[in-house]
């Protein structure tokens, strides 16, 4: 009887050791079949979502300019994100510069004013010559018409004969000094015209830095948070900075709606356009999303740092809802801007697309082999390319064609 036992217990193990080895010989097989990872191509929507940085705003706000009309030096800066009170000092500037500037001009004024001085004693002077030689020439002249005698029989012909030509001489003289004097007159005229000109200018500009001494603290035309706004280059005003007049320095928000302004790398913004949706992060709540959309696009890129070339998209995004709770003006932010480029495409992922000198192509499954086929690519974003031309509904394209056998 045990001997029995014992020869069924044999036979079960090999039952069991055989059917191990079919499993065995089964998985080998299937795994041969999924050698390559694939995938089955299908027409999905493309969406393409843009990276942008920024930071929050408020949507209104009362601007504060430099005031003047020339270059200022920044002398002093409350701090910002303060809450200020009508009336309260933000900036103020340097003067140093200014009175310099100012008693130049009022130096050049009092020297023009001497050399027109000067003008009118020379003119004065120089007439006063010609004035004096005239009396000279016309007590000769007169003196020679008194005694002017031509009879021959007194005075010989050549005597006769210089007392013409001396007379003649007398006359054209007198008629020179008339016109040297009203010339004189006019060349002073001109003279002072020109330097009231000068003077005039010197005025003006001395009457603008008067102005702007008078206008060297900037205050708060209410209450309300104190925010700075940055130029061009992505600067705030600092202290010690030269800024130009009418540049916007700083702002008074209304917290009671904010917005986001972000920049998207210009090579990264395609078809960026108002109402496309927006999910913005804080920096400081990354765990909380915040949902609006695009309110608005700038219509050409530009650099947002000095010395740097690389270019951005000023985009503006409103939001669903206000959490005036969570946001403050200055915030920093990232934003996502989802845009659905195609509703209906042949995609495949980025993996699967080999690329050439002449063109890219992918790996297709055809009557049980892979075949490499040409396909013409169109857009793509960080997980498919859209296939415009080479691939069908249901082809099976390879995913890693590298590992291929």
């Amino acid at each position: 009887m045990l001997n029995l036992f014992n020869r069924i217990g044999k036979r079960k193990q090999a039952i069991h050791f055989s059917s191990y080895c079919c499993a065995i010989f089964l998985i080998a097989c299937d795994t041969d079949n999924q050698q390559v990872p694939s995938y089955v191509v299908q027409a999905t929507p493309l969406v393409i979502t843009m990276q942008a940085e920024g930071e929050i705003e408020a949507t209104q706000a009362q601007r504060i300019t430099t005031p003047g009309r020339q270059p200022m030096t920044i002398d002093w800066l409350a701090p910002e994100n303060t809450q200020v009170k009508k009336g309260d000092v933000i900036a103020r500037f340097d003067a140093q510069q200014i009175l310099y500037d100012s008693r130049g001009e009022e130096l050049d004024m009092l020297m023009i004013e001497q050399d027109i001085l000067q003008n009118q004693a020379e003119q004065v002077r120089t007439i006063a010559d010609i004035q004096s030689e005239q009396g000279f020439v016309d007590h000769e002249l007169s003196f020679t018409e008194r005694f002017a005698i031509d009879d021959v029989r007194v005075y010989s012909k050549l005597e006769i004969i210089e007392t013409l030509q001396n007379k003649d001489f007398l006359t054209a003289k007198d008629t020179f000094l008339r016109w040297q004097e009203s010339t004189v007159s006019e060349q002073n005229e001109s003279a002072n015209a020109i330097l009231n000109v000068r003077k005039a200018g010197h005025e003006k500009k001395f009457n603008l830095f008067q102005e702007s001494l008078s206008q060297l603290e900037v205050y708060a035309p209410y209450d309300g948070l104190l925010t700075y706004e940055k130029d061009k280059n992505g600067e705030k005003p600092d202290i010690g900075q030269t800024v130009f007049p009418g540049r916007v320095i700083a702002k008074l928000p209304n917290l009671d709606e904010l917005q986001a302004r972000v920049f998207v790398l210009s090579k990264n913004a395609i078809d960026l356009q108002v109402g496309l949706p927006v999910s913005v992060t804080l920096a400081a709540h990354p765990d909380r999303p915040i949902l609006g959309k695009v309110k608005s696009v700038a219509g050409f890129p530009r650099s947002i740092s000095r010395g740097n070339p690389v270019t951005y998209i000023e985009v503006v995004v409103s939001f669903n809802e206000q959490h005036l709770q969570l946001m403050t003006p200055g915030n920093k932010v990232l934003a996502k801007i989802s845009n659905e480029v195609s509703s209906n495409t042949l995609t495949v992922p980025i993996q699967s697309l080999q690329h050439n000198l002449e063109s890219s192509f992918v790996y297709v499954e055809r009557l049980g082999e892979w075949q490499k086929v040409n396909v013409t690519t169109g857009l793509k974003n960080q997980f498919f390319v859209e296939i415009v031309d080479g691939l069908q509904v249901g082809d099976l394209v390879a995913l890693a064609p590298q590992d291929m056998p």
